[in-house]
């Protein structure tokens, strides 16, 4: 039994992660800007919070936001700055694979008015079907945000820190994510009552809602696609007990909790292991475990919540 970090994928190609990363980075920025901004919306995290400080920069100047779209990148660099340095607390490699995020991000945004010309999504009339974005926008932005998470990385800003805070307690990132951003609904809806092209309370309640619905929905799919860090039992019976405990405890980061059982049929005395892991590691065990007992009988069962001190590491750290 190997040592192995809490991924438990040695073969997991880090050129892999990277090109996940730029991908999912370019869609998330390019959603940005022909999904979530022509609407009227706004994206969760930091890019949201530029756009909320270029709106009312734009109100504020000349009320028209398109003349400043361009500068969506470079004010989204400058707000990841704390959160990339953050990232460092979680891990080194974590903290290289945001800020490859954050420059995919900070060039992709930097071309807005060139998304918005081509004209994706919208309708031959010059409109936009508003459910169908954000719907659209939300499993694509929840998507691509989870399938980095599962390889370690993430898009930086606000998720950075949900996903700190989620090492530290447990709390589920995307719950975290929709905390925070319900403060960005709140915001957007003010400059959209604000806003002389809108300015009514309908707008802003319009605003308001279909953003609500744009990041429940994405921190549902969130949820459902990054599942690693979610905790679960793993109890093991086994006629090598001793053996066992002294291998998974030189190489597993977590306690051992050891029963002392007899078998219903063989009436031999057997070992009861119970260890709360984080999901991504069961497999890993599991396997292991098998290899080393293959008599072992091994279940897993989902852990809902945890007090008491857990030893929790960032994936493919």
């Amino acid at each position: 039994m190997n040592k192995v970090s809490i991924s438990n994928k040695k073969t997991q190609s880090v050129a892999i992660t990277i090109l996940v990363i730029i991908f999912a980075s370019f869609v998330l920025s390019v959603v940005t800007q022909t999904l979530i901004d022509p609407i009227g919306l706004y994206a969760g995290g930091v890019t949201g919070i530029a756009q909320i400080i270029l709106h009312s920069l734009g109100l504020i100047i000349n009320n028209d936001i398109n003349s400043l779209k361009d500068f969506l990148g470079v004010l989204n660099l400058i707000l990841l700055i704390p959160f990339n340095i953050l990232a460092l607390k979680i891990s080194k490699k974590y903290a290289l694979y945001t800020v490859i995020s954050t420059v995919v991000q900070t060039i992709t945004l930097s071309f807005g008015n060139f998304w918005v010309s081509l004209g994706i999504f919208r309708n031959p009339d010059g409109t936009y079907e508003v459910l169908s974005c954000v719907l659209v926008a939300a499993i694509l932005v929840g998507g691509m945000n989870g399938i980095m998470m599962r390889r370690g990385a993430t898009s930086g800003g606000i998720i950075t820190l949900c996903q700190y805070i989620n090492l530290k307690n447990g709390k589920s990132v995307g719950f975290i994510n929709l905390i925070i951003s319900s403060l960005i609904i709140v915001f957007g809806s003010l400059i959209s009552f604000f806003d002389p092209s809108q300015g009514s309370f309908g707008s802003a309640m319009t605003t308001a809602l279909y953003t609500a619905v744009f990041f429940i929905l994405q921190s549902i799919v969130l949820d459902s696609i990054h599942t690693a860090y979610n905790k679960v039992r793993l109890e093991i019976i086994t006629e090598k007990g001793d053996e066992l405990v002294k291998k998974l405890i030189e190489y597993m980061p977590h306690g051992i909790t050891i029963e002392k059982g007899i078998g219903g049929f063989t009436g031999r005395e057997k070992a009861i292991l119970n260890i709360v892991i984080q999901k991504s590691e069961s497999n890993y065990y599991s396997k292991e475990i098998l290899e080393f007992d293959p008599t072992a009988f091994i279940t897993i069962v989902p852990v809902s919540r945890i007090f008491g001190k857990f030893n929790a590491q960032i994936i493919d750290k």
